[in-house]
């Protein structure tokens, strides 16, 4: 439950869900209205602030039931019967179904969030290993990534993403503009997640790249459930002694 500004430009009511049918989505979508004698807000709306309270996360409480309606949020109120013509600000855009219009740095933060609550060990590391690559960063790779909404602690929603078909990101990587690099690095991180298998051999072998040598080896500890446990201490390179 969250806080807005009332139609009014205030903040002296809180908007609250309007879809609380059994079985609906908890407000992802729809409209939202400050709270009316009509409208009586959710228990657990009340709840959200009580325990912020409580726990000393919040320095303010707020009674909701006793907060006065304005009149254009009673007004908003006798137009629900005809949802399209309520005002355009207590109108929710709707969750997208996929990351279609995240720029490559966004679909790697909501991949990581995924990860980060909770995942197989083979997709952590199959996302480590795509997120190190450009392939995010490229035109229609979005349209492979589904948008999750994941009710968290206090109410708060953590928005994530989750590649949707790994052989399709192989497919991808292997036919847009990226370095041979990358597509190397796709291919075993799909392999990890159930996509085609690659010759092991070949997939790990970054002779001349470091940093991507690096990047598999932190792949494969992630892939064995023990990421956490190690530490790779990079050496200088060695030197080659000149022949008299």
């Amino acid at each position: 439950m969250t806080p807005r500004p009332c139609t009014d430009g205030t903040l002296r009511h809180l908007s609250v869900d309007l879809d609380d049918a059994p079985g609906g989505d908890g407000g992802e979508t729809g409209y939202t209205l400050c709270s009316t004698p009509e409208r009586p807000v959710w228990a657990s709306d009340q709840f959200a602030i009580s325990v912020a309270y409580d726990m000393y996360l919040s320095d303010t409480y707020v009674d909701i039931a006793a907060l006065p309606p304005c009149a254009e949020c009673l007004r908003v109120a006798e137009l629900l019967a005809d949802p399209d013509t309520a005002p355009p600000l207590h109108r929710r855009p709707p969750r997208p179904d996929f990351a279609s219009e995240f720029t490559g740095d966004e679909i790697r933060s909501i991949l990581r969030t995924d990860i980060a609550t909770g995942s197989s060990p083979g997709r952590a590391a199959a996302v480590h290993l795509l997120s190190f690559t450009t392939v995010p960063d490229q035109p229609g790779f979005g349209d492979l990534v589904r948008i999750l909404d994941l009710v968290w602690d206090m109410g708060d929603t953590v928005r994530m993403g989750q590649v949707t078909d790994w052989t399709a990101v192989a497919n991808f990587a292997a036919t847009t503009d990226v370095p041979e690099r990358d597509r190397q690095l796709i291919a075993l991180a799909a392999s990890l997640c159930g996509g085609p298998p690659v010759d092991l051999e070949a997939a790990v072998s970054f002779h001349s790249d470091p940093a991507a040598a690096r990047r598999v080896i932190e792949a494969i500890a992630i892939a064995t459930g023990h990421g956490n446990r190690w530490e790779l201490t990079e050496r200088p390179a060695p030197t080659r002694k000149a022949h008299a």
